[in-house]
């Protein structure tokens, strides 16, 4: 037991951090409350934390520096840089992580710090500024317009797939216009649908922010719903977990013919590694494919299509700005290429008009 007062046991302040964010007597800087996905991630970084703590045999402390002379302020800048030092290699070489999960990690500890510097008003430095995980956003997978537009129209494809696959091509292609979050999904309801003179409308409050999201819904979603509404409930789709979504998407893909070699690329420590299947294989095209390639592909479609940012926005309910929003958007090869194409036969026919 530590019996300087002007020192704290890092475990139990950031067990209140936690608490407090649960309790909502810590919020976002947005206002919000942390949504539960996020306390989660405070819960797995906390666990890592009391490992750590076991293996190096000491407990981890925070020193409060009122009036503390430079030596001591240099001494804990140097606990601070060993710590993360120390910490990294646990994460990396211990737990076998990646960057972006070793950064997620980190991020949660920074947030933990800022919180005891700023809402608890403590004397606590700014060492863990200097945290810093070199992070390598990767380009997430999704399916490009030609793809998308044979699930919605090929129906000799729909015809060849067993009932259970049908149901979930349905659903895919739901979330694929949607843009809606795997959970706010399947809580569709039949009062979130309206049906007006202008068009048929989903009109829900998202689960994880509270956004109003407004989307006018083509004819082949309207007509997914009138499929499913006997049978559904009081929900306008068939309720399926994730994880078997998942499978049978990968099923529907690979029946599709999109089982071309796509390697799934990972960096640690700044090194791009390429990820394996379990038989030692490089990933296919449809191993990629899971419940979020549904959001993701909606919001590119969306602007591939032209529909301006700010309205695409507005669906998919992330606020001006938003770096989340950017991480949800992937310029498709296939549109990459004719853009290219036009680009060259623009640069022979000498037309410079268009060209920034």
């Amino acid at each position: 037991m530590i019996k300087d007062s002007r020192q704290l046991l890092l475990l139990p302040q950031f067990q209140k951090f936690i608490t407090a964010s649960a309790t909502g007597r810590r919020l976002m800087p947005s206002g919000k409350k942390v949504s539960p996905g996020t306390i989660q991630q405070y819960q797995c970084t906390n666990l890592l934390l009391e490992e750590f703590e076991q293996q190096q045999e000491y407990p981890l402390r925070i020193i409060i520096l009122h009036r503390s002379s430079i030596r001591v302020i240099q001494k804990e800048k140097n606990y601070w840089i060993k710590f993360f030092r120390k910490f990294s290699e646990f994460l990396y070489n211990q737990k076998g992580y990646f960057d972006s999960y070793t950064s997620s990690v980190f991020k949660t500890i920074k947030a933990f710090f800022h919180y005891l510097a700023v809402e608890k008003a403590l004397p606590i430095g700014e060492f863990h500024k200097r945290f810093r995980i070199p992070v390598h956003n990767f380009t997430p997978v999704i399916l490009s317009p030609s793809q998308l537009r044979f699930l919605i129209t090929d129906k000799n494809f729909e015809q060849s797939l067993q009932k259970a696959l049908q149901r979930t091509k349905d659903i895919f292609v739901f979330g694929c216009t949607v843009a809606l979050r795997l959970q706010d999904l399947m809580r569709l309801t039949k009062n979130n649908i309206q049906y007006t003179n202008e068009g048929n409308y989903m009109v829900l409050h998202t689960q994880k922010t509270g956004a109003e999201v407004k989307v006018l819904l083509p004819a082949y979603a309207t007509a997914i719903i009138d499929k499913y509404k006997r049978k559904a409930g009081r929900y306008v789709l068939p309720r399926l977990a994730g994880s078997n979504l998942n499978l049978q998407i990968k099923v529907i893909m690979k029946k599709a013919g999109w089982d071309y070699s796509l390697p799934k690329i990972r960096h640690k420590q700044g090194r791009p590694l390429e990820i394996k299947t379990k038989t030692g294989d490089s990933f296919k095209f449809y191993d990629h494919i899971t419940v979020h390639s549904m959001r993701r592909t909606a919001i590119t479609t969306l602007l591939l299509m032209g529909v301006y940012e700010t309205s695409v926005r507005r669906i998919s309910g992330h606020a001006p700005g938003s770096k989340e929003f950017y991480r949800y958007v992937v310029v498709v090869q296939d549109y990459l290429d004719e853009k290219i194409k036009k680009a060259h036969v623009r640069l022979l026919e000498g037309d410079e008009n268009g060209f920034h």
